[in-house]
């Protein structure tokens, strides 16, 4: 029997199939994932390479490249169409004359001018898509963040060119080197990191043990960091903590073995909660507290940084790691160190498995899922705060966090020996980790806005950027009552939560600052959707510059608070976030009538701003403060009210700038009369407060001006030799426009 009479057909007599079409991507392909057919894709966008979504558009063929900033074709440049009429040479020489421009690379005047209607003036003028600044000194680089000083003060190009102009005024220069003396008088300095020789892990643990401070400063610090902390960052489980602690206080002299992970942890714990003491405390145990002020953080990193490798994947390690970059924080270490250091954790924590669901996991007890999961979403949360303070990418992978978020439960509800957690508890009660939880509903979409800040110059699409805002803001209105703001709760409620749902509502907020500084650019259309945007963006804005109000000590209770070190650590987290917003408040002064978003008048606004700068001014003994920032905020307020002619203008700028380091410097010598000896203050007159001197003008009525400080000097011969010689920081800004004029201003 024949194969045709079998039924089978030889293949030149068979029919041809028709190839069947390739309808998923090449990347979901290989990968074996379920491609939604867009492009680019769901699975390419989750897994940051939209550009490589490629689809086969027939058999044989090429992917066919999705188009995103320009065409590309097996990752090959294909020049835009031309629509102006000029050849591909043409076309790719504008476009490096325009990268050129942006980067502020001077022209080659050998070259011709290439583009008749985009002169060098025009490309040099165009606003920065970057909302960043890259300095290059030589051959030295530095990169500033978004909400850098610079990075800010490029979006005020006038208030820039005022600043520039204010290092020829004699008046400037000599109250700006008399706060910068001043400055460098009554505060302490900043310390950082001092490395310590290679020595035995042994003799660190003993280092360790043997600086610990006496039982009554820990006990005390140990209750200020459980009152105060473990809302926001949910590090440790508090319960466990105190039986440690117990059991460290009974038993530490008989075997210190047994406590030599215990020891590192409670000496973090410790330098986390030092800034929450006060004064008399302070002269009470000055030992103690110098060390926890300096070297106690420093002695816990380089024991964390020997640890072994199978050591650093215990939880407690990475639990002390997280305390010990919470005090580095605390400390006002710069931005970009705390965000290398939040990176590793965050590192730390996926070669950990933190990142993963452990809830079917059954060599894990429930206490250990649980500690895991608060540890990491505290991971998260400090690195996406460290971000956007240091305007550095998210180092969070896109994710979905919502098998990770924590239980709503107490510590109480469950400890080591609980073999099934109870119930969660409802959010609209309150527990120990209803703020986090509250965090976590909201903190993929401010890790994905962030993520669209750091790529927008590659994709700027504003629909993507109006959606995230309008995701993030809507997390603002599912804040329970019970964890929202209320004036009413200035003289009622404890302090540390009174800070705790501040720090709630200012993480939530933050991205909504960064995305609204790229939705409202002055480039993009002014329509309805604008205007909602600016509302909100204002309204964020004013509520952040509202929270000071909760720990001003001009106006709450000292006797029942004692909200001095609330102040200070309140401007301690959000000191960049006060200037940010005012000088997007400031932004909004300049909008016309008919163009306001609010209907607050530009009175109020001015108002607001002018009560930031003064609590600005009344920290700048603090550590961490600068007079760039009160010197940028002033300059730019008295900018966006300035009228009539440029002259005018120059001349009220001046005024407004001349003021604010009169008070600067009123506020410093208020503070250090008291600590130099041999002053002459007989002839000083009477001092104003600070807020009276920043706003009062030059030719006021009644304006008294205060004498030089080298008339103050007279008598303490020491200090004015030292104030004669002495080379202030310039008003450079870090960006090198300006010319350092302290060296040669006597």
């Amino acid at each position: 029997m024949s194969h045709r009479e079998l039924g089978q057909t030889s293949a030149a007599d068979s029919p041809r199939k028709r190839p069947r079409r390739v309808i998923s991507c090449l990347r979901c392909r290989q990968k074996k994932l379920k491609c939604d057919r867009a492009t680019p894709c769901e699975n390419c966008c989750k897994a940051g390479c939209p550009s490589d979504c490629a689809f086969q558009h027939g058999p044989g063929g090429e992917p066919k490249r999705i188009r995103l900033d320009e065409p590309l074709v097996a990752n090959r440049y294909v020049p835009p169409p031309n629509t102006t009429g000029a050849g591909i040479i043409e076309s790719l020489q504008h476009r490096l004359t325009r990268l050129e421009a942006l980067l502020c690379v001077p022209p080659d005047p050998t070259l011709p001018n290439i583009s008749p209607s985009h002169d060098n003036a025009t490309l040099s003028s165009a606003p920065h898509p970057y909302l960043e600044t890259l300095v290059v000194k030589g051959t030295r680089t530095r990169y500033h963040g978004q909400n850098s000083r610079i990075t800010l003060l490029n979006q005020f190009a006038e208030a820039k060119g005022f600043i520039k102009e204010c290092t020829n005024d004699s008046t400037v220069l000599r109250l700006a080197k008399e706060v910068q003396f001043l400055q460098s008088k009554s505060r302490l300095p900043i310390g950082s990191p001092e490395s310590i020789s290679d020595v035995e892990l042994s003799h660190e643990l003993k280092l360790l043990q043997a600086s610990l401070p006496p039982i009554e400063v820990c006990d005390h610090l140990l209750s200020l960091y459980s009152t105060n902390f473990e809302q926001v960052f949910r590090i440790l489980h508090i319960p466990t903590l105190n039986r440690q602690y117990v059991q460290f206080v009974m038993g530490h002299d008989q075997d210190s073995r047994r406590f030599s992970a215990f020891i590192p942890q409670l000496t973090a714990v410790l330098a986390v909660a030092f800034p929450l003491v006060d004064q008399e405390f302070r002269r009470d145990h000055p030992t103690a507290c110098e060390y926890l002020q300096g070297s106690a953080a420093n002695l816990v990193r380089d024991w964390l940084q020997k640890r072994s490798r199978k050591q650093r994947t215990e939880l407690a390690t990475l639990q002390t790691a997280a305390l010990v970059v919470l005090a580095r924080r605390l400390r006002l270490e710069s931005p970009e160190e705390v965000w290398c250091a939040t990176g590793s954790l965050v590192r730390s924590a996926m070669v950990m498995g933190l990142h993963l669901d452990l809830s079917s996991w059954v060599d894990l007890s429930v206490y250990q899922k649980e500690v895991r999961r608060r540890l990491w979403i505290s991971v998260v949360e400090m690195d996406l705060q460290a971000s956007i303070e240091s305007g550095m990418p998210v180092n969070i992978p896109d994710m979905n966090f919502g098998p990770l978020t924590p239980t709503n439960l107490n510590d109480v509800d469950y400890d080591e020996d609980t073999a099934e957690l109870p119930p969660a508890k409802p959010l609209r009660e309150w527990t120990d980790a209803l703020t986090q939880i509250i965090l976590t509903a909201s903190i993929r979409q401010r890790t994905q806005a962030m993520s669209l800040v750091r790529t927008a110059n590659l994709n700027p699409d504003s629909t993507e950027f109006v959606k995230q805002f309008w995701a993030i803001e809507a997390c603002l209105g599912q804040i329970p009552p019970m964890l929202k703001l209320d004036p009413g709760l200035m003289f009622t409620e404890r302090p540390s939560r009174v800070l705790n749902r501040i720090l709630l509502d200012l993480y939530i907020r933050r991205p909504l600052l960064c995305l609204s500084q790229l939705v409202l650019k002055p480039e993009n259309p002014d329509n309805q959707l604008s205007h909602a945007i600016q509302g909100a963006s204002l309204h964020s804005s004013l509520s952040i510059l509202a929270y000071q109000d909760y720990f001003d000590p001009t106006v709450a209770d000292l006797d029942a608070r004692n909200p001095i070190v609330y102040w200070d650590l309140f401007h301690t987290f959000c000191k960049l976030d006060m200037l940010q917003s005012a000088l997007n408040v400031c932004g909004h002064i300049t909008l016309a009538p008919n163009h306001s978003s609010t209907p607050l008048t530009k009175a109020t606004l001015t108002l607001a701003v002018e009560h930031a700068l003064d609590g600005l001014t009344r920290t700048l003994g603090q550590p961490g403060s600068n007079m760039k920032d009160i010197l940028l905020l002033a300059v730019v307020l008295q900018t966006v009210q300035a009228r009539g002619s440029n002259e005018e203008k120059k001349q009220f700028i001046q005024q407004g700038v001349t003021s604010a380091l009169s008070a600067c410097r009123q506020h410093l010598l208020s503070l250090s009369l008291q600590g130099f000896e041999n002053w002459d203050v007989a002839g000083l007159p009477q001092m104003s407060s600070p807020s009276q001197l920043i706003f009062a003008s030059v030719g006021d009525a009644g304006y008294m001006p205060l004498p030089q400080l080298s008339d103050i000097l007279g008598n303490a011969s020491a200090l004015a030799t030292e104030f004669d010689s002495f080379i202030g920081d310039s008003l450079g800004f870090d960006d090198g426009a300006f010319n350092p004029f302290f060296a040669t201003y006597n």
